[in-house]
């Protein structure tokens, strides 16, 4: 624990190991039908991320050409690792035919804002070139990346509001935004975003047009002291004025004219959960961009509720892994049998 992180805090990081542990024993080992590995993405200055990279073996013995998922796990940038998300990368890779990368979110405070997001976008423009998993991870496999099946940029909680951020950024990128210079390039185009449970309004950035939409941090919720203190203390350590916090930032009136925006993006939030309201704006946001197809839905009687590996009930709900498996279906334009989600963990 350092000296700038708060009790809560360490605690919460403590109790996270524990559940993630615990969603890991739940899960068991790698199935058959899947191949799994740990890599070490290269990074700017001599760095690197530790990501899970989850595949589908083929089936066939024939090759197999699959869209590209790059999907972030949550914790307030501050807690949680890529095994987190293991349990729907593993639906994706099984039930969708996708590579599945989970990268590490580098956390505060050790990382000040927004290093963490730039660590996020760099692990992308790595991806972005499937050569480094093609000729790496994947080589010998049978199974190889085609980001003409797609490239899409995911997440839940703070892993959702990172995909928001760099879904914006290339079009950002295109307009010289200062915020965004001396970034590595993307090699194939971010196709589309999931947007899951994103924490991406504060109410000193949130423009005008919004201010009646947004009341869900005063809804009944579980734990409601000791998630408005996270909250508080996370956006303590933000700035909530940057683009690198929210796309909504961006002052660009022409943004839905420039080039590289993704072409789809799905979001959404739990009925009860305190950034509900996030989700909404953020949908909206996105719906008066030209070229953007946008989906965005509300789950009924669910707060900060998501497909996650820890074993609590809510989070292999039937529901949720539902809506999961549609969200990405329909961002990569294709169909799922949904009598098979029976079958998943």
């Amino acid at each position: 624990m350092t000296s700038s992180e708060p009790l809560f805090m360490h605690e919460q990081r403590s109790s996270m190991v524990k559940l993630e542990a615990a969603g890991l024993e739940l899960l068991g080992p790698c199935p058959p039908h899947l191949g799994e590995a740990w890599i070490d993405i290269p990074l700017p200055n001599n760095r690197s991320n530790r990501t899970k990279i989850v595949w589908p073996r083929p089936s066939d013995g024939l090759p197999l050409q699959c869209p590209l998922v790059v999907y972030f796990h949550g914790g307030g940038l501050s807690t949680c690792s890529p095994d987190l998300v293991l349990a729907p990368a593993r639906g994706f890779a099984t039930l969708l035919s996708c590579v599945v990368v989970c990268p590490t979110i580098n956390q505060l405070p050790m990382e000040p804002f927004p290093e963490p997001l730039k660590i996020a976008w760099e692990v992308c423009a790595w991806m972005s070139e499937v050569r480094n998993l093609n000729e790496g991870a994947l080589q010998d496999t049978g199974v190889s990346v085609d980001p003409r099946r797609g490239l899409v940029v995911g997440g839940l909680s703070s892993g959702g509001a990172a995909a928001a951020v760099i879904g914006s950024i290339p079009a950002a990128m295109s307009a010289e935004v200062e915020d965004f210079t001396g970034l590595s390039p993307l090699q194939n185009p971010i196709t589309g975003i999931f947007s899951g449970l994103p924490y991406l309004v504060a109410e000193a950035m949130l423009p005008s047009e919004y201010h009646e939409i947004f009341k869900s941090r005063d809804v009944a919720m579980e734990h409601k002291a000791t998630n408005n203190a996270l909250r508080r203390d996370l956006e303590a350590r933000l700035d909530v004025h940057s683009p690198w916090f929210s796309p909504i930032n961006l002052d660009l009136p022409d943004l839905g004219t420039l080039p590289h925006l993704p072409t789809k993006v799905f979001v959404y939030g739990g009925e009860l959960d305190q950034f509900r309201d996030d989700a909404i704006i953020y949908g909206k946001w996105l719906s008066k961009l030209a070229g953007v197809q946008v989906k965005t839905s509300i789950l009924e009687g669910e707060g900060h509720t998501a497909w996650v590996s820890p074993p609590w009930p809510a989070s292999h709900s039937r529901k949720i892994k539902e809506m999961t498996l549609d969200g990405m279906a329909w961002l990569l334009d294709l169909e799922w049998d949904k009598r098979l989600a029976e079958t998943l963990v």
